[in-house]
Formats: C-alpha cells, sequence, structure tokens
C-alpha cells in the first residue's frame, strides 16, 4: 500500500517535516509555515483552533519585516511584535489599535508556534523570552468590591435549594479569599487540607495559607463532605463533593458543575459577565479580590504569584497609575 493509499503527507514524517519547516524557515515561507503549523495542530489537538495558523503568519511576516534571519532572533522579539500589532495591528490585515484580548490571542497562538517548531526538529532558540500576559489585559480584571462579596455571600447563604448553599460558601472563599482557579478547586482532595494551609496540586503544586473566613468555613465543610462521601459504595477522595438529591450524591464536584453554580449566584446578583462585560467574569473578579486583600495584608507580590499562581503579577509596573 502506497503513502497516498494511507493519506499520509510529507508532515507524518519526521525527516520530511524537518526538511520544509527548515527551508521555509531560511526564506520565512508564510505558506508552509502556516500550512506546517495546522498540520501539527490537527495531530496533536482534539478541537484545533482555525485561528492560530493565520496569527502564527502574521509574526512570519513581522520577522521578515524586521530583516531578521533564522535562527538569529532578538531574546524580546516575541514582546516586541505584541506591542507592534496592538498599536498598528496585524501586517497586512487588521489595522491597530487592538483590543488587548486579541493581543492576547495573538501571544497564545505563538505558544503553539513554540510547540510546532518542536515537533518539526527546529526549536525556537532557547534566548527568546514568551512573554506572560500584558499588565493591560491583567488589569482589565476588576477585583470584586466587598460590598458585591457581602451581596455573594448573603445570596449563597439564602440559595435554594438549599443543599447547595454550603458548597457555594465553599467555591466562594477557596476562589475569592485563596485564589484558586476553578480546576485548582475541583482538583482538592480532603487530605489537602492542612490545617492552616492548603496544598494545591494541579499545573502549580503549592502550598497556600488559609484566611480565617476560609479556615471556618471549609473545617464547617468536612463533616457534611464526609456524609456525602459515605454515599458511594468507594469514597472519592475529593474535598468537593456533589450534595445533588440523585444517583450523582458523593460523587466529586465537576469543573462545568463548579462554573455553573458560580455563574448562576453571579445572574442572581446582577453581576453575569453577559450584562456586564466591563466588568468581566465572576471567577476572575473573584480572584483578583483574592490578590488584591493578600497585597493590602502587606504580602509580597512574589509571595501573592506563588500562592495564585497569577505570575502576571510579577511584570513590572503592575498597579502602577
Amino acid at each position: 500500500m502506497t503513502e497516498d493509499q494511507l493519506g499520509l503527507e510529507p508532515w507524518d514524517f519526521p525527516e520530511e517535516r524537518k526538511r520544509l519547516v527548515g527551508e521555509a524557515l531560511e526564506r520565512w515561507d508564510e505558506g508552509v509555515l502556516e500550512e506546517g503549523v495546522w498540520a501539527f495542530l490537527v495531530r496533536t489537538r482534539k478541537k484545533p483552533d482555525r485561528e492560530v495558523p493565520p496569527l502564527v503568519r502574521f509574526f512570519v511576516r513581522w520577522l521578515a519585516l524586521q530583516g531578521r534571519r533564522w535562527p538569529a532572533l532578538e531574546a524580546g522579539d516575541i514582546r516586541a511584535y505584541l506591542l507592534w500589532i496592538k498599536e498598528h495591528g496585524f501586517p497586512g490585515g487588521t489595522k491597530g489599535p487592538l483590543a488587548w484580548n486579541t493581543v492576547e490571542r495573538a501571544r497564545g497562538a505563538l505558544g503553539h508556534l513554540f510547540r510546532f517548531l518542536e515537533w518539526a526538529g527546529h526549536p525556537m532558540p532557547p534566548h527568546v523570552e514568551y512573554p506572560p500576559r500584558f499588565t493591560p489585559y491583567v488589569q482589565s480584571r476588576k477585583p470584586l468590591t466587598e460590598a458585591e462579596w457581602a451581596r455573594l455571600w448573603a445570596l449563597a447563604e439564602t440559595y435554594t435549594p438549599a443543599y447547595w448553599r454550603p458548597l457555594l460558601q465553599v467555591l466562594l472563599v477557596l476562589v475569592g479569599e485563596v485564589g484558586l482557579t476553578a480546576k485548582e478547586v475541583v482538583g482538592l482532595w480532603r487530605a489537602d487540607l492542612q490545617g492552616e494551609r492548603l496544598l494545591v496540586r494541579g499545573e502549580r503544586l503549592r502550598e497556600v495559607p488559609l484566611s480565617p473566613l476560609a479556615r471556618q468555613v471549609l473545617e464547617a465543610w468536612l463533616p457534611l463532605r464526609d456524609y456525602l462521601a459515605s454515599h458511594q459504595p468507594l469514597p472519592y477522595p475529593q474535598l468537593l463533593l456533589s450534595p445533588g438529591p440523585r444517583k450523582g450524591k458523593g460523587k466529586p464536584l465537576s469543573y462545568d458543575d463548579a462554573k455553573w453554580l458560580l455563574k448562576e449566584l453571579a445572574r442572581l446578583a446582577g453581576m453575569d459577565a453577559k450584562q456586564d462585560r466591563a466588568r468581566g467574569d465572576l471567577l476572575h473578579r473573584l480572584r483578583w479580590r483574592a490578590i488584591r486583600n493578600y497585597l493590602q495584608a502587606g504580602h509580597p507580590k512574589e509571595k501573592v504569584a506563588y500562592w495564585t499562581g497569577m505570575r502576571s503579577l510579577l511584570i513590572p509596573g503592575w498597579g502602577e497609575g
């Protein structure tokens, strides 16, 4: 059976794709590199993003316009490119100034470019920096005010059906007091609660201190959590278990359920992101409340960035002005 009959392409052969990409990099061939990025995505992602290859094409074009020669790139080229498109727009494409979320999409696409080049046998030169999110994008995440926090807390205490109330309070403190993401919250185990500290698993394994409110809410949750765990033949180790009245009682709370519960609370409080786009998603605003409170308590940014996993806090100039 021939390669054509098997449906194989040059991208399926490591030596051939290394040759193709090497030649394309020498002459900044936008078309070949765009095609290669798409070939990489469809072979490595369940849901490849069609916006990525054109965004990579714009970066390649910018490098050519700057007179760069592969692999002699400058360490700050990606950051310089992103700041350039913010003001001027994509070279040969949409004119600027661009919104910061558009710049962020471009930054994310270049993360795929790094992985594509590794896959193709031509890794990005190690001195080239991949920047974190930019300060203005981060600053657009407005921390929840204490009045809004009080409103959410009151709604959690009166939420119907009532069996969700204790879990809603746990979600609020884990995101709004501790500063975790929704994925980190649902990934916690009971054993991760260690007195005054919480062990956070996931991509950024770390220990985080618990505020008095967080400790109080989590300690009050444990007896109910253990009762829910007893409804399953083999109790689950997760910290957050579903209190639902049906077969799902005692099973781990899913990521989608956690997000849905907080969105419901935001809707009831009149803080739905769809209704108030300028302020943003409740999950982000809760996390920024935790970050603000850590900083106001006098903790250094380095510590807060470590506890929350929010590395963008370390960008020079964050929070100034």
